[in-house]
């Protein structure tokens, strides 16, 4: 048979084998594109028909072998991205509105605002810091990192005002407390000693 034919059988296959890859984006079509290519060169040079085909399935898998750490590596990294309201997992927010009867209230996280709830329920009040947990259909589930001061604690109201208010006014900014250490403290006053 004429060696002309089948190096155009080669080339053909070599482009469709790309083309496969360009559209698949598996690193699979590759390596055998790769050896369809050097058995069209061996085919130009002259070897016979069975050095054509042992050079393709030889190079095709040496190919394959070595593209195939490379392609596990970057379909790993494709199925660990996060997408949707997933990426928010992990990512920290203020509370904007606090609690409403259904014990949901506003966050607002990488700039979006949400609903939210804590998986112990505690209250929030608006400026607390949180942390997101998990994505539970339309809503987060938060951790809270730091609750800000109830405004009792910046003095107490009487009829005639204020009585006893600290140096710190409500305009020094938010007060916040650790969530961790106030959770100290009550377990330790409630203890037994």
């Amino acid at each position: 048979m004429d060696a002309m034919p089948w190096f155009w059988i080669w080339v053909i296959a070599a482009a469709l084998l790309f083309i496969g890859e360009m559209l698949s984006l598996s690193f699979f079509l590759l390596p055998f594109a790769i050896g369809a290519v050097v058995a069209a060169i061996l085919n130009a040079l002259g070897l016979d028909l069975t050095w054509q085909i042992i050079a393709f399935i030889v190079v095709s898998g040496i190919a394959l072998a070595a593209l195939r750490p490379f392609a596990r590596k970057i379909t790993q990294k494709a199925s660990h991205a996060k997408a949707g309201a997933e990426r928010l997992i992990g990512m920290r927010g203020s509370v904007v509105e606090g609690q409403s009867s259904a014990l949901d209230f506003r966050v607002v996280v990488g700039g979006e605002p949400w609903n939210a709830r804590t998986p112990e329920g505690i209250k929030l009040r608006p400026g607390a810091l949180i942390e997101v947990l998990a994505v539970d259909s339309n809503s987060l589930v938060v951790r809270v990192l730091a609750q800000v001061e109830p405004p009792a604690a910046l003095g107490e109201v009487s009829d005639s005002g204020l009585k006893d208010a600290p140096a710190k006014t409500a305009l020094d900014g938010p007060q916040f407390v650790d969530v961790d250490e106030s959770r100290k403290k009550s377990s330790s006053e409630v203890s037994p000693k």
